[in-house]
């Protein structure tokens, strides 16, 4: 595969003696050429050259910050700077910066050839006119950049591991091995993607080429990973690509942390939540259950005990005299007035049409009954295709609706309700649609109202049957708010 290079110097004949010089090698291709420092940047990042030769006297070019940005913006790219000025500060600086070659403009045609190739070969290149001023500087700096790699590299209390370009662990630090139950011998020429299931492995070694490839900075991945005795722990790998300052070729440095205690925890939450979405539900079961039982009750004996009294009040009436005639009138009336509250109560406690006919007629009934109670106009239109639904989920389903209208109705202060049952394919949908005042019900979902434990108790119990809960609200348009289950629960 021939190296890809990039020409960066401000005059255009310069640029044509360099490419007429690497035309020469057939494993070289000149595959941009600049001429401002602004462009440089930009092209090494759209191009994806090997190699970028820098004019460091180029208009555009501020100190050493367009090499920091050519290395972030083309990880994979060397960078040879060209420069008449020999002072060895500067060129320690340069190679400090990222760059990976220096030449004296006096030396170009001579060393380019050979700058190209070595720095292809991951190794440093200084023309030989700077080489003996330069290398023991350098030579100091490298000692201490490596000391200082190896404090942080060996003390960190994560996991880091040094990797090739095959991906395969050079080098592990000792928390990398404890993570993975590892000693150091035992890692090496092994690959990144070995660590992980089967089912991983390959989207694993696909983001490790892409990093490699520059075409990503870096990559993060959540995943459980095999440890030496067989078992699988949970863990974050980040991946970087890395120059080590004392070896030679391109690697990249993973970063592993141990999150098996995270992900137990959210295992433990998640089972708590589910717990908690039971408790709703059958705290809303429970409800319904005891409504039933008051309102059969208050059928079964008071309304019967009312009755009776009514029918002896009307006999009483028929042998008394005109001046008791009055008073028994007026305490029937009473009775009939009773008789009618209580049956009303009985209806709103628990309706006999929910159970008797199911849950559309008991969604009619209830229309019925809110725009009776607040005046407006409240229409139920249902599809009336079969909707297999087990007793208590309709009666859940029927608790929710009624809690979701009377939200609407007092917060939203509509004229006209509309509500929409209809079936779409294996699921149920019912859709609350009003034009009153825009609700946004979705700010707080905690936010609670008379008529239960809120909106997000409501979605909690619809998360339970495996449905969800969707509120679209825009000024002048009202709200509608859509509730979906599974027609099998």
């Amino acid at each position: 595969m021939a190296t890809r290079i990039l020409l960066a110097d401000e005059h255009q004949m310069i640029r044509q003696g360099y490419r007429s010089l690497l035309d020469k090698e057939p494993d070289f291709e000149v595959v941009e050429e600049v001429d401002n420092g602004e462009a440089v940047v930009r092209l090494s990042k759209e191009s994806r050259p090997d190699v970028v030769i820098l004019d460091l006297a180029m208009a555009g070019l501020r100190g050493l910050q367009p090499v920091h940005q050519i290395v972030a913006a083309a990880p994979r790219a060397k960078v040879i700077g060209l420069s008449r000025y020999g002072d060895r500060r500067f060129v320690v600086e340069f190679l400090k910066a990222g760059a990976y070659g220096y030449l004296l403009k006096d030396y170009v045609f001579e060393e380019l050839t050979p700058a190209i190739r070595a720095v292809q070969n991951h190794k440093t290149y200084v023309s030989q006119g700077l080489a003996d001023l330069v290398i023991q500087d350098y030579l100091e700096i490298l000692r201490h950049s490596e000391s200082r790699f190896r404090t942080i590299f060996e003390g960190s209390t994560s996991g880091l591991a040094l990797l090739d370009q095959e991906s395969r662990i050079v080098e592990g630090n000792p928390a990398f091995q404890e993570i993975l139950g590892y000693s150091q011998n035992d890692r090496h020429d092994q690959e990144l993607s070995q660590l992980v299931p089967p089912e991983t492995a390959a989207r694993c070694k696909e983001l490790f080429q892409e990093l490699m490839a520059g075409e990503r900075q870096s990559f993060q991945i959540e995943r459980q990973f095999k440890r030496k005795d067989g078992c699988l722990a949970w863990g974050r790998l980040t991946v970087i690509p890395f120059q080590s300052v004392s070896a030679e070729g391109q690697f990249a440095l993973g970063m592993l942390e141990d999150i098996s205690e995270q992900k137990q925890a959210e295992a433990r939450m998640r089972d708590y939540q589910e717990s908690l979405r039971a408790m709703a539900l059958e705290l809303s079961l429970t409800e319904a259950r005891e409504r039933r039982r008051l309102a059969i009750d208050l059928h079964d004996q008071v309304g019967q005990i009312l009755a009776l009294a009514q029918l002896k009040m009307s006999a009483l009436q028929a042998s008394a005299s005109a001046k008791l005639a009055g008073p028994l009138e007026d305490i029937r009336r009473l009775l009939g007035q009773t008789i009618s509250y209580t049956r009303s109560k009985t209806f709103e406690l628990s309706s006999p049409i929910l159970y008797d006919f199911g849950f559309e007629a008991g969604v009619e009934w209830l229309g019925e009954l809110l725009q009776e109670q607040y005046g407006l106009r409240l229409q139920v239109v249902a599809d009336r295709t079969p909707k297999p639904l087990d007793d208590e989920i309709q009666v859940l389903l029927f608790q929710l609706v009624r809690e979701l209208l009377g939200t609407v109705i007092r917060r939203a202060k509509p004229n006209q309700v509309v509500v929409l049952i209809h079936r779409d394919g294996q699921h149920l949908l019912v859709q609350i649609d009003n034009d009153g005042a825009n609700l946004d019900l979705s700010a707080d979902p905690r936010q609670s109202t008379p008529d239960g434990l809120g909106l997000f108790s409501i979605r909690e119990r619809l998360k339970y049957l495996g449905g969800h809960l969707e509120v679209q609200s825009a000024p002048e348009r009202g709200t509608r708010v859509t509730m979906t289950v599974p027609l099998k629960y």
